[in-house]
């Protein structure tokens, strides 16, 4: 898969090897909200209700998507991309990608959440079709907000 400026992206299932790799981006990523390593682990260890994605190009993975679902809801739980490849079309093949394996697993609807404040995540969101739906206050353990989003696949 080509990014959006030519750098070729590769997307594929993550495995326990990635976890260094994607812990280094969750903490670039998310300094203060940055999940440990026991919850990637929980999305590995139920391949039949979660998503676990990761995006590489020149040998190196470059961000990692994660979505969870129930029988009856589907949820983008975290998306990130290395700083140095911001902007390069990972992020939006990496969520693309998530879209279409819930899709492929029966979900018409998709949601997530975001904080207010992350501009360049709301673009990216709504670029594919996602809308706020709601504000959700003290969403974030620091207490700020968060929009809850929604598109139908």
């Amino acid at each position: 898969m080509s990014g959006q400026i030519g750098v070729m992206i590769g997307i594929r299932r993550a495995c326990g090897e990635d976890l260094p790799s994607v812990l280094r981006i969750e903490k670039k990523s998310f300094t203060r909200d940055a999940w440990e390593r026991e919850l990637f682990l929980g999305y590995l260890s139920q391949p039949g209700r979660s998503v676990f994605l990761v995006a590489i190009a020149e040998g190196r993975i470059v961000g990692y998507a994660l979505a969870f679902h129930s029988k009856s809801r589907a949820e983008v739980d975290s998306i990130a991309v290395a700083p140095a490849q911001r902007g390069q079309g990972v992020a939006v093949a990496l969520l693309k990608r998530v879209v279409g394996s819930l899709r492929r697993r029966g979900f018409g609807t998709i949601s997530l959440n975001v904080r207010l404040e992350n501009e360049a995540a709301i673009r990216l969101y709504r670029k594919l079709g996602f809308q706020r739906v709601r504000r959700v206050n003290g969403y974030y353990e620091d207490g700020a907000p968060a929009w809850r989003m929604r598109m139908s696949v």
